[in-house]
């Protein structure tokens, strides 16, 4: 893996057991100015060659390990942009060495759009499935702050071809990404955005000012306010009280203040009150302070 990826490499949280196919390296898109994870990385899409090379070789090694996987994740940022063709014969290279239960990847609303019915179905004939979408918000204000490239209702057309389809899908939002003046807009739209949606799984995740994004220059002149853990917190206080879904709701990831996950509704009262608890036995002194714990662990792992 480390021929395609030398430093890193990005999967979906709900797919992260999953065995990876390398079949793109960074995003294709590369505009949104909270995101430094494709920093100076130039968009390519593997050979098929290199992938059943890969291929060939990662089956070999899960052989002697005894291992045989099922679950598959299409790398890296954005796969399905690719043309249909191309990941109609990555798919098949997959069928070919393993038996395939499902195969998913991160997508974009609008290469959900790009694709036709046809071209979705062909894909999710030899497998595909689960696709990851990163929305981030409902609110079209903050969509278009960040240079987003889709708008709230993209994201309802593209879910709703899905659903249509009977491709499922699990849905990014990011807590705090409209700060302090957007804030009211952006929680409000998106609880409003996330009941009208069916997703398998909702993952949270906090907004951070990345060294090498252009949004740490957005923050340095005062274009965009960042929130306090505090007004993050309250934030997802009311996502979550204004949320009417069924569906996972998992908010673990590092970046987020307290680590929660549930089973919607029937888990969201004890959901909330853990988060009203943190929220109300902390004040902003001790949250940080708690961030600050946590982001060394992090830096060392």
């Amino acid at each position: 893996m480390d021929k395609f990826y030398p430093k890193y490499m990005y999967t979906p949280m709900p797919e992260m057991h999953n065995e990876m196919v390398p079949v793109t390296a960074g995003c294709s898109y590369k505009k949104c100015i909270y995101c430094d994870l494709n920093y100076r990385q130039k968009f390519q899409v593997f050979k098929l060659d290199d992938v059943e090379k890969f291929l060939v070789h990662r089956k070999a090694e899960l052989e002697k390990m005894n291992r045989m996987p099922k679950k598959f994740t299409l790398l890296e940022g954005n796969p399905l942009c690719v043309s249909t063709e191309h990941l109609v014969a990555v798919l098949e290279l997959i069928h070919k060495y393993f038996d395939v239960e499902y195969v998913s990847m991160f997508a974009r609303a609008t290469d959900v759009l790009r694709k036709s019915d046809e071209e979705l179905l062909r894909l999710k004939a030899l497998g595909m499935d689960r696709l990851c979408l990163g929305l981030e918000s409902g609110s079209d204000e903050v969509l278009s702050f960040h240079k987003k490239g889709h708008t709230a209702h993209d994201s309802v057309l593209a879910i709703r071809k899905l659903d249509r389809l009977g491709i499922n899908y699990s849905a990014y939002f990011m807590l705090g990404l409209g700060g302090r003046e957007m804030t009211m807009s952006h929680r409000r739209e998106t609880a409003k955005l996330l009941n009208e949606i069916h997703p398998f799984e909702v993952v949270f995740v906090t907004t951070v000012i990345f060294k090498r994004a252009p949004l740490k220059d957005y923050v340095r002149d005062k274009r965009f306010l960042r929130m306090s853990v505090k007004e993050i917190l309250e934030e997802e206080i009311y996502i979550i009280e204004n949320l009417n879904m069924n569906t996972i709701i998992k908010a673990t990831h590092k970046t987020n203040p307290i680590p929660l996950q549930a089973k919607f509704p029937e888990g969201k009262e004890i959901f909330l009150r853990k988060l009203k608890d943190y929220y109300e036995s902390n004040d902003e002194k001790a949250l940080v302070k708690n961030e600050m714990k946590k982001w060394k662990i992090w830096g060392k792992e």
